[in-house]
């Protein structure tokens, strides 16, 4: 009776009886499951593994990825395990024509197709052409939809009515309200350039449209708008909630509410971490600079700090040691630092010295216009008003009198 109320003793009872139990018995050192047959575990593996109607199809879509599109091998089987449920050509096939009949070349199609696969199997009637005619409709056709598609594939993921047409035409509508009467033609090429240059910009209207309302707010309007846009269109997709926190730690750095160089402050604050910032603060502070200076800097010139902490190490090396300038003139012009050491700073200063020394220049004459006009007007003012003497000048502008050692431990 008791083995009634014992769940599976039957079952337990005879394995336990069993010849295979005894057998595993006589030898403790072998395991029960060691003695199943092997042909059960051959079967078992058999049926994990691909069958040859499945490995066919695999083969046949690696062979079209590696024949038409140019894939290599390791890319084409990346992608052909990734889509290993895929039964025909029918599709990729079909995307392929599509992309070649709008004029893209086969480089674009094959850099679409390999950053983003998925696109070779969606519906080019539901999925694809629907957001071509729309792209098309803003005067995006030919050479210049294909330079955007083959940059940014990830367009084509976005839901039409949800996301791509609603986030391209605020776009549009901030680079046609800034005040700055662009063409057409401006308009579409500056529509192409944003859309090129950040994959999400067209991701999520309503978080695009909240970041340009709280970028009017703090100040940043009309053509600054649309110039930041244009530059740096990835600050319009982060979470409002960090370029909250990037405007705050812009004002904690003396910038203010409304002030133009508000959003230079953000955007270089986007690109570096506190930690980061700070340790570039420690290079100033190496080289004689209060915290109040460094920060004047900043507020003057964002970008010069956006040099590595080894290229500011360098140049202010370069300045504050070699050339002998005052800190001062730095903390008053810090947009010097973002100077080429080689290709700007020691020419120019070579000629300058050289002027000075033949008493055509004045002592007091302004180091940073000559580091910061273009090369035009630096040519036309330092060397070829000085006709007896321009040759002697250009040799010291082309850095042939400089040591190039010299000029190797100065840049």
């Amino acid at each position: 009776m008791m083995r009634k109320f014992i769940p599976g003793f039957r079952s337990k009872y005879l394995l336990l009886h069993s010849p295979l139990s005894q057998k595993c018995q006589s030898n403790p050192h072998k395991s029960l499951l060691s003695s199943i047959p092997s042909s059960f575990a051959f079967s078992h593996d058999r049926a994990c593994s691909s069958t040859p109607e499945q490995e066919a199809k695999t083969s046949v879509l690696s062979n079209y990825l590696i024949s038409t599109l140019k894939f290599s091998k390791s890319r084409a089987l990346t992608v052909t395990n990734q889509y290993s449920y895929i039964k025909s050509l029918e599709k990729p096939e079909k995307t392929v024509l599509f992309f070649k009949g709008v004029g893209f070349s086969d480089a674009q199609v094959k850099y679409i197709a390999s950053h983003m696969p998925s696109l070779l199997f969606a519906s080019v009637e539901k999925t694809l052409k629907p957001k071509f005619v729309f792209l098309q409709e803003l005067g995006l056709s030919g050479p210049r939809i294909g330079d955007v598609i083959s940059r940014n594939p990830n367009i084509l993921n976005y839901s039409l009515d949800r996301s791509l047409k609603p986030s391209v035409l605020l776009i549009k509508e901030v680079l046609t309200s800034d005040g700055k009467n662009r063409s057409e033609e401006k308009v579409r090429d500056d529509l192409c350039r944003i859309l090129m240059r950040s994959n999400r910009i067209s991701s999520s209207k309503s978080n695009l449209e909240a970041n340009i309302d709280y970028l009017k707010s703090c100040g940043v309007c009309g053509s600054q708008l649309s110039v930041t846009l244009l530059q740096n269109p990835g600050l319009f997709v982060l979470r409002k909630e960090k370029i909250l926190q990037l405007v705050k730690r812009a004002l904690d750095m003396d910038f203010t509410m409304g002030s133009r160089m508000l959003v230079y402050g953000v955007l270089t604050l986007s690109r570096l971490s506190v930690k980061t910032l700070s340790g570039k603060f420690e290079v100033f502070g190496v080289f004689g600079f209060s915290k109040a200076e460094i920060v004047s800097m900043f507020r003057k010139s964002p970008i010069a700090f956006h040099i590595s902490k080894e290229m500011l190490r360098s140049k202010l090396e370069l300045y504050l040691s070699t050339l002998g300038i005052d800190k001062t003139l730095l903390v008053q012009h810090p947009v010097i630092l973002s100077c080429s050491a080689e290709k700007r700073v020691i020419p120019r200063y070579k000629v300058v010295e050289k002027l000075k020394s033949m008493g055509l220049l004045s002592k007091g004459s302004s180091f940073y216009s000559a580091m910061c006009m273009s090369n035009e007007n630096f040519l036309e003012k330092y060397i070829l008003r000085f006709e007896k003497e321009a040759e002697e000048l250009m040799l010291a502008y082309n850095d042939q009198l400089f040591n190039t050692s010299e000029k190797k431990e100065l840049s």
